[in-house]
């Protein structure tokens, strides 16, 4: 009879042990229903797609299931909850996103938080950063006419890298026209192209008689609202500064020149060189080999 009644207190201790520990939310004296994440994480999308957030606890018997909310970038679908299958310590929040909608060299933040959390272990809250980063390749050598000093530089090598969803981030390295002469020093020659329709476009930057001739980005922000470099609202201040003002050029690429006008006049001549004597005229190309 002592045997019967231990074995009906004993299954009824597991089945209560079963049923607490599925529940989940603190710990016990055997860790089994902490759960927590370990630490903060950094995933690079170039390198490797796949977006996984490991869910830990202490204990292995069970499956546990651990319900999470999460807030930031709504490019990125976290799902609510993962399963921690019995025998297992870890549990995978698999993120799902649109590759084709985010952009290049741009960090998007997560913060992932479980409920119910009360583990004295790990941590409560994840904070999640994920990059597409890309890197600069060497499009091609050519010319740079830096207008202002009347400067011709033969053999300068332009990079590219993908910067958005048609959009390439270029420079020209080691450029003398920014106020070349003792006391400057050679910089690199920014410019954004939109491989779609060839437009250019030049952040404020010194160059030539003390910036360069692209209007449209010195009104952005001189006497504009200043949107961000880049950004979409950037390039669409621009884009309506040249459709109100007809008498200058949108900075552009010829593919048939294969030339770079990075500035806005239209006193550039057949071979790319500025032909005005009017410094607020001067503008920059670079030349395609």
């Amino acid at each position: 009879m002592k045997t019967i009644t231990r074995l009906i207190l004993l299954s009824a201790l597991a089945v209560l042990a079963s049923c607490k520990e599925n529940k989940g939310g603190g710990d016990d004296a055997s860790g089994n229903e902490g759960f927590f994440f370990k630490q903060s994480f950094a995933y690079n999308l170039l390198t490797n797609p796949v977006i996984e957030i490991p869910v830990v606890r202490l204990g292995t018997s069970g499956d546990l299931t651990v319900d999470v909310a999460a807030t930031g970038a709504t490019e990125f679908s976290v799902p609510a909850q993962t399963v921690i299958k019995d025998g297992d310590r870890t549990g995978i929040l698999e993120v799902t996103y649109d590759k084709n909608s985010l952009a290049f060299n741009t960090p998007y933040h997560l913060t992932v938080t479980i409920k119910d959390y009360s583990s004295v272990y790990g941590y409560e809250k994840a904070d999640v950063t994920i990059e597409y980063p890309t890197s600069f390749y060497v499009y091609g050598k050519g010319t740079m006419n830096e207008e202002w000093w009347a400067e011709v530089e033969p053999d300068k090598t332009m990079y590219a890298r993908d910067f958005a969803a048609g959009i390439l981030e270029c420079y020209v390295a080691d450029c003398w026209g920014h106020d070349s002469g003792p006391g400057y020093d050679v910089q690199n020659y920014v410019f954004y192209w939109n491989t779609q329709n060839n437009m250019v476009y030049v952040p404020v930057q010194y160059m030539g008689w003390q910036y360069q001739s692209d209007m449209g980005a010195k009104t952005c922000r001189f006497g504009g609202p200043d949107h961000s470099v880049a950004s979409a609202n950037w390039y669409a201040y621009i884009d309506d500064y040249y459709k109100s003002h007809t008498e200058l050029v949108h900075p552009h690429f010829d593919p048939d020149k294969r030339i770079f006008y990075l500035g806005d006049s239209n006193w550039f001549n057949a071979n790319g060189v500025n032909t005005s004597s009017d410094p607020p005229a001067k503008n920059d190309s670079f030349v395609l080999d």
